[in-house]
């Protein structure tokens, strides 16, 4: 036993010293140099269009037995104006329940298959296992084809709104950012909208269900299906259920090109009882997603 000790006290006397050693070599005054980028490898992708103009990209990948479906809108929709904040109600109602599913039926299917759904203003996603793909691609289509806005889930959207809009007027970063979003957009850019009391009360189940069969559309939708699944079953699934979304014509609104401010200017806003203050510094530069100053902008505001 005593042999034994000796040898696992020695091992660990030898790591020691040479931790020790290493320690002692690194240089803590010189900043360490990074490390190379990571290379990102997207995969082949195949793409096809349905008839209907739904415009699909597929990536099959096979290192996690995964599956997601990604659509995504490109709609450009005008001022909501009385009814600030329609869409964002609108994209709440759509996981609300269709019409072969009550809200509890849907999230109860979406639970039983440990998948995920869920919708934004422009789009919609989904994922789950790669085995219940079938079940995924048809709980999305219900989603999509079958909407059943009900008032009482509108009305219950409306008090979480509500409730939001109330506690933003106690935080000072919400305040900072609505002030940022009109001092650089104006009212009267959808960027520069906000949504208030006033705004919700004008929004209404007709809106709500004219907003999302103007916009919601396969002819101005592009779907991205990344993970364990095949072209050929993609394909085959997507028509067998989406085959029958009907294309429309979508409106489309180009908003003005803010101005950029002739000096500088200074908004304050006195909030009695705060107990931090905000200095927030803008400025209304134009950047498209393929701009090569977008990933420095993002890292510089980081800093």
């Amino acid at each position: 036993m005593k042999k034994i000790l000796l040898s696992i006290t020695t091992v660990f006397l030898l790591s020691s010293a040479v931790a020790q050693k290493s320690t002692s070599d690194l240089n803590r005054a010189i900043r360490p140099l990074p490390g190379p980028p990571p290379v990102i490898k997207l995969g082949d992708i195949k793409s096809f269009e349905m008839p209907n103009g739904l415009k699909v990209f597929v990536v099959e990948n096979d290192k996690t037995p995964t599956v997601a479906y990604s659509i995504a809108l490109n709609i450009h929709p005008g001022l909501e104006g009385e009814a600030a904040g329609l869409a964002a109600i609108t994209s709440d109602l759509i996981t609300s329940g269709t019409k072969n599913r009550s809200k509890d039926q849907l999230d109860n299917d979406i639970d039983f298959i440990g998948a995920k759904l869920s919708a934004t203003t422009s789009g919609i996603f989904a994922s789950a296992l790669s085995k219940q793909h079938k079940k995924l691609v048809e709980l999305l289509a219900d989603v999509l084809l079958n909407p059943d806005f009900k008032q009482e889930e509108l009305d219950k959207l409306k008090k979480q709104t509500l409730s939001q809009l109330a506690q933003e007027k106690d935080d000072p970063d919400a305040i900072s950012k609505n002030v940022e979003a009109v001092l650089n957009f104006g009212k009267n850019h959808p960027y520069g909208e906000l949504t208030r009391e006033e705004t919700l009360s004008k929004i209404t189940l007709d809106k709500c269900n004219e907003y999302f069969k103007t916009y919601f559309r396969p002819n101005v939708a592009y779907l991205a299906v990344v993970g364990d699944v095949k072209l050929i079953d993609v394909k085959s699934l997507l028509e067998k259920h989406l085959g029958s979304w009907q294309r429309a014509d979508v409106p489309s609104f180009v908003p003005p090109m803010p101005a950029a401010p002739e000096k500088t200017r200074v908004a304050f806003v006195n909030k009695p009882g705060a107990v931090q203050s905000v200095v927030t510094v803008t400025y209304p530069v134009e950047l498209k997603p393929n701009s090569e100053d977008l990933t420095k902008s993002k890292v510089w505001n980081t800093i």
